[in-house]
């Protein structure tokens, strides 16, 4: 083998060079890694019979320009095409292929070079953005659907309707107002998280004061829950963003609530060696192990339904502010079964 040969053999990409045919002339680089096939399976088949390229709908695609492209006869290369290419476990894969094409002096194609690598990651970058234009998109129209009829029925009919009817009017206003605040600051978190760009006020604070005002707020939404709040009086300070604190405790709570159909949601607090922890724990199904990790990712939602809205962001928002506050964010499940999530955070001066 001699050198350029061994190094085109390490290339992650996959070379393959077809005829005017499409048959496979050269199987090199990645390309046995990427599809499983090897070089002497392959030469001198057609490459869309094997690979069966499609769009994202489903459309058979072509690598390359098919020698019947008449408009194309002055086209020496393409750009990258994006398309799903079968492998031969069956599996079929997002590559990113560019295409050369030698021809003669008739313009005719005789040879094209196709270099195909594997887009997998971007594509889940790609529909995961997609995914949350979606989902954001959903959750803004509702709030804002209900704030333009409220708002333009008070402004059509302000003389029907009576004081306490104005007063419910306005309050559904306000609350979906908040709604919409809220989702436009999960994602400026977010961006902020990303980017490395989260600030942090810092200060002595005492948690389980945070914690109390939260159970109380969240106490006369829960109509089928008990909530109780379970901290000792010599519970100590600690040196955080109040703000953010209880931003995560928030959202840990509301999740207990939404996502067990009653019982009781305990949130407590312990301290251990150099840390506190707090515990938000339910009395639903839990969480199977094998999730537990994947409800910290972007965009997650356990139990998702229609009448259950949700970006899939407060827990992946939560883990982001715990860590930027030199803590852990866990969960496991409960003593009498549910769902246990507990995080820690550095006792006393700044971590």
């Amino acid at each position: 083998m001699s050198d350029l040969d061994e190094i085109v053999s390490k290339l992650r990409e996959a070379i393959v060079v077809m005829d005017d045919k499409r048959r496979v002339l050269q199987w090199l680089g990645g390309a046995e890694r990427l599809f499983g096939w090897s070089a002497d399976e392959m030469i001198g088949r057609d490459i869309e019979e094997i690979l069966r390229p499609v769009d994202a709908n489903g459309n058979r695609s072509c690598i390359g320009i098919r020698p019947s492209d008449e408009d194309m006869r002055i086209v020496k290369g393409m750009p990258e095409q994006e398309m799903l290419a079968l492998t031969r476990s069956g599996i079929r894969l997002w590559v990113g292929v560019t295409c050369s094409v030698d021809r003669d002096s008739s313009g005719k194609v005789v040879q094209t070079t196709a270099v195909l690598r594997d887009i997998e990651r971007r594509k889940r970058i790609d529909l995961d953005k997609s995914e949350v234009i979606s989902a954001v998109a959903h959750e803004l129209r509702s709030p804002l659907t209900s704030v333009k009829g409220f708002t333009a029925t008070l402004l059509n009919r302000w003389d029907r309707f009576d004081e306490a009817a104005k007063k419910r009017l306005l309050e559904t206003i306000n609350a979906d107002t908040d709604r919409v605040t809220r989702l436009i600051g999960e994602l400026l978190d977010v961006s902020r998280i990303e980017a490395g760009r989260l600030q942090l006020a810092k200060r002595m604070i005492r948690i389980s004061d945070v914690a109390q005002r939260v159970v109380e707020r969240m106490r006369p939404r829960a109509t089928n829950h008990v909530i109780e709040y379970q901290f000792p009086e010599s519970f100590p300070e600690i040196y955080a963003d109040s703000d953010k604190i209880e931003q995560v405790l928030t959202n840990l709570v509301e999740n207990a609530l939404k996502y067990t159909q009653g019982g009781r949601v305990a949130v407590k607090g312990t301290t251990q060696d150099s840390v506190v922890r707090i515990v938000v724990s339910d009395e639903g199904e839990g969480i199977p192990l094998e999730h537990r990790f994947q409800v910290f990712n972007k965009f997650y939602r356990r139990g998702a339904r229609p009448d259950n809205p949700g970006t899939g962001l407060g827990l992946y928002i939560s883990k982001g502010l715990i860590e930027a506050h030199g803590g852990h964010i866990w969960v496991e499940e409960a003593p009498g079964g549910g769902a246990e999530f507990s995080f820690t955070l550095p006792k006393g001066g700044e971590a």
